[in-house]
């Protein structure tokens, strides 16, 4: 594992002042640049983002050389430099110039190496917001395209010169390599590799690779196009000339827009070495066995460029690209070529120096060195910061973030927390001493010897195959270059105070500084996380989608610390119950409170975090969804930071505003202070009280306040028994409604030998029985439908009133009826009530008058036909 501290042991390992092989080592102290050189001009599309059309401007360079050297046939480093094909600040990051902090130290070290090192301006301008991913690929493609012909017509450039204009840097023309860092990565790679037109298109096989082509008029009928037309964009080598047609002029002449000017076509673009910092390549299909020699550095894990073979993502967007072969993919390619293969140059030499077995140790091969930075346990700590050779100026990425309200500066010290020049310099020794050996054995400028063979010693020769005895050592405490070692001061990054230099740390952190951030245990804060993108989108409120966050989707806690330690988060309570995981990590997280800069440390990485007033933000995502794969930012901010309300749409007293902090809302409940749910604490009915009770009208407990059926319903239950057939002097009732008492329940005497009990029971079966007293013994028993089979009976109570009939006693049948013989004839003078066989003793008194008005009511009526009727046939005697 290589850490920021190994790399300070392994510069002491390595020296730059005592170097005595020329292109191995420092040979030469200072270096002369002659800027903006220009090698060509040609058409760009960097204008349009001016509104302006494509258009030619002039490419220029920087020239490093060798102060002092009086050689004049030297190699030549074509140095091309990161930035994703957009200005520096407009792509989003904080490098992406020719004169970028990394592309000066590496290209002074090479030259102060004996090379003559160009670092070149290639042509910029592609849209990586662009709708599609295919619209996306095309542009990127003409970028890396465009790119290609400027680092072969800058080889040209070169060739011409020394041919035709006095050999303005003292090159030689035969030896010429590419270093290509980031993006310069994978025009070194393409540059290097590519052949001619059809070998960017076509694989081996003569098969279009699908991925470089495309529907380009959207119609499935027509045929798909390559993403580049050597007639539009011009050859591979901008040799020649390329345009695009643009319809017709007024008299029927097809016109056209120049895309590409040809320049140097006598002269070869080919080269003899190819380095990789970062980069990936287009297509395996571009590599061939024959092709030169390469060495790479890529971290293996890499968020945006594969390692292996992957899709290119874009650092500042996330937007997917196309599919590509990192480092480690295209070192496998050259190490399963039949022997000898491309790097057989330099790996016949078997390197043996500790960085080469150190490259070999961490899974790479002689050939790529994989950059483990702040690796723990195989994974990186750090995971965005796979480029730790880069350093830029912070005031001036501050700079620019205030004059357009951008956050460049956070963002990118949140993908390189250690960034700085002590962290990038020692990975640019292990780019440096890793490749100089290995470069001036492929462009055959040196070759093993007699030297120095202890990797201790300031002057350790990588190509020694013998010892002798020039090793010089540092003085104790000491660089190689006389620097101390010793140097005191606040070594935590996240410190106020922070010193990058030094290495001894003096117990002098300061992480709090300032009052413009209020901390302490008075001041709440709230942290959470953005929504967007996941299954809990919906909380965001649209709060998200204005620019802001929900508060009410956060744990809360208060900043303490007085600054001497790293300020830390107490008092930690997660009130939503969703983030759990969030409280527990805050209960870990380190701040440091400089003015008004808040970084927060977690995972390993220092995050900057960004403030616009009212939170702060984390400018890239701290972790991502797991369903959904979507970024999520952390963001904090103390509570009063808020306005205090009600943003909760389901609340009574919902104000509006989905992003007030919800501490005054009410929310709908039972009202009904007698209902069984009232809510003393409701704002609002909610239409949802609960009455429970006996919501059927036939039941003798029925509740017509109730909406709520409690099971609680009584129903009547008339049971009934006829004891005409037997004697009895009274009847009781027994059965599982009360107990099974024979002497408890008399029952009703209604008359002519009815005896009734009457009672409220709930739905069910319940058996019964009729005691002729009040004594078991004297019971009955009854067998039939009524009956359960074992001399009791049965009534079934359902959801209505019901009975029993009136059943004869110890029978399920009714009794036989008893005649009673009398007048039946209700308006007769002797009418019996109780009679139900008339006998024609119907007496009448009084009479009439009228003729038939046998009732003596004055008239002849239906009455009286009636009344004779009921006599007619009767004896008189």
């Amino acid at each position: 594992m290589r850490n920021f501290y190994s790399l300070i042991l392994a510069m002491l390992f390595v020296s730059t002042i005592t170097a005595q092989v020329r292109y191995v080592d420092e040979i030469f102290t200072d270096v002369t640049v002659t800027s903006d050189v220009t090698y060509a001009a040609n058409v760009t599309v960097i204008t349009t983002l001016q509104g302006l059309p494509p258009m030619a401007l002039p490419q220029n360079m920087d020239v490093y050389t060798p102060t002092g050297d009086v050689e004049t046939d030297r190699p030549l480093i074509i140095y091309l430099h990161t930035g994703n094909f957009l200005p520096q600040y407009v792509n989003g990051g904080a490098t992406g110039n020719r004169d970028d902090n990394a592309a000066v130290e590496i290209c002074s070290r090479f030259a102060r190496m004996g090379y003559v090192v160009a670092s070149i301006d290639y042509r910029l301008g592609w849209n990586p917001l662009a709708a599609t991913q295919t619209e996306r690929s095309v542009q990127l493609i003409g970028a890396a395209y465009r790119g290609v012909q400027d680092a072969r017509t800058a080889v040209r450039y070169f060739r011409m010169d020394a041919d035709v204009q006095g050999n303005t840097f003292g090159i030689d023309p035969t030896k010429i390599a590419y270093f290509g860092e980031g993006t310069g990565g994978y025009i070194s790679y393409a540059a290097a590799t590519i052949s001619d037109y059809y070998d960017i298109i076509l694989d081996d096989m003569g098969v279009p690779i699908s991925k470089f082509w495309y529907d380009h008029d959207g119609d499935p009928a027509t045929d798909q196009v390559p993403m580049v037309i050597d007639a539009v964009h011009g050859d591979p080598e901008a040799k020649l000339d390329g345009y695009l047609p643009t319809g017709v002029d007024d008299d029927g002449n097809p016109t056209y827009m120049q895309l590409c000017i040809g320049h140097y076509p006598d002269y070869s673009s080919d080269v003899s070495f190819s380095m990789n910092m970062g980069g990936a390549l287009g297509d395996l299909n571009w590599l061939d066995q024959g092709d030169v020699p390469m060495v790479s550095f890529q971290c293996p894990h890499d968020p945006f460029a594969p390692y292996t073979t992957g899709v290119l993502i874009v650092p500042t967007t996330g937007n997917q690209i196309i599919s590509v072969s990192g480092a480690y993919d295209v070192h496998a390619e050259i190490n399963g070529y039949p022997a000898p293969n491309n790097n057989e140059v330099y790996q016949s030499a078997g390197l043996s120096d500790p960085l080469s077995l150190e490259a070999i140790a961490n899974g790479g091969s002689d050939g790529l060195f994989p950059v483990l930075n702040n690796y723990v346990d195989g994974a990186p700590t750090q995971p965005y910061d796979g480029s730790p050779w880069q350093w830029w100026d912070e005031a001036a990425a501050q700079a620019y973030d205030d004059a357009n309200g951008t956050a460049i500066w956070a963002t990118q010290m949140t993908l390189n927390p250690d960034m700085g020049p002590t962290e990038a310099n020692m990975w640019i020794d292990v780019i440096q001493d890793y490749t100089a050996p290995r470069l001036a054995l492929a462009l055959g400028v040196a070759s093993s010897g007699p030297g120095c063979t202890d990797t201790d010693a300031c002057n350790f020769n990588a190509l020694a195959s013998s010892d002798d005895g020039s090793c010089s050592y540092a003085d104790p405490g000491y660089a190689c270059d006389g620097t101390s070692l010793n140097i005191e001061g606040c070594t935590s990054a996240i410190a106020c105070n922070y010193n990058e230099a030094a290495t001894i740390d003096d117990g002098s952190c300061d992480y709090l500084e300032g009052t413009d951030i209020p901390t302490g245990a008075e001041v709440v804060w709230l942290v959470g996380l953005t929504l967007s993108g996941t299954p809990y989108e919906s909380l965001a409120g649209g709060c998200e989608a204005g620019g802001g966050v929900n508060p009410d989707v956060s744990i809360n806690g208060v900043i303490v610390g007085d600054g001497s330690t790293p300020l830390s988060m107490a008092g930690i309570s997660d009130p939503t119950g969703l983030l759990g995981e969030l409280a527990a990590l805050a209960s870990t997280v380190q701040f440091s409170i400089c003015g008004t800069n808040m970084t927060v440390a977690a995972l390993g990485n220092n995050i900057p975090m960004v403030g616009n007033g009212q939170f702060w933000m984390s400018p890239i995502p701290v972790s991502a969804d797991p369903t959904t794969g979507a970024g999520q930012y952390l963001w904090a901010a103390p509570m009063y930071n808020f306005t205090i309300g009600c943003g909760i749409p389901d609340a009574c007293n919902f104000s509006g505003d989905p992003c007030e902090l919800s501490l005054l809302c009410t929310f709908p409940g039972c009202t009904d202070e007698g209902a069984d749910n009232y809510d003393p604490d409701a704002g609002c009915d909610a239409g949802n009280c609960v009455t429970s009770g006996c919501t059927n009208d036939g039941a003798t407990n029925y509740n017509a306040a109730a909406n709520t059926d409690d099971g609680s319903c009584l129903f009547l239950v008339t049971l009934q028994v006829n004891m005409s057939e037997v004697a009895t002097s009274g009847v009781n009732i027994a059965g599982a409604f009360q107990g099974w008492d024979p002497a408890a329940t008399a029952c009703a005497d209604l008359g002519g030998g009815v005896y009734e009990y009457a009672i409220a029971l709930a739905p069910g079966t319940y058996e019964y029985k009729f005691i002729n007293g009040n004594a078991w013994g004297d019971d009955e028993y009854v067998n039939g439908d009524c009956s359960n089979g074992g001399g009791n009976r049965v009534v079934i109570v359902v959801d209505a009133a019901t009975g029993n009939g009136t059943p004869c006693y110890t029978s399920c049948d009714d009794c036989a009826p008893v005649v009673v013989m009398g007048c039946t004839y209700d308006a007769a003078d002797n009418y019996n009530a109780a009679a139900n066989d008339d006998d024609g003793s119907c007496e009448f008194s009084g009479g009439s008058d009228c003729v038939g008005d046998l009732d003596g009511d004055g008239v002849s009526a239906t009455a009286d036909l009636l009344l004779f009727l009921s006599v007619f046939g009767s004896s008189c005697n």
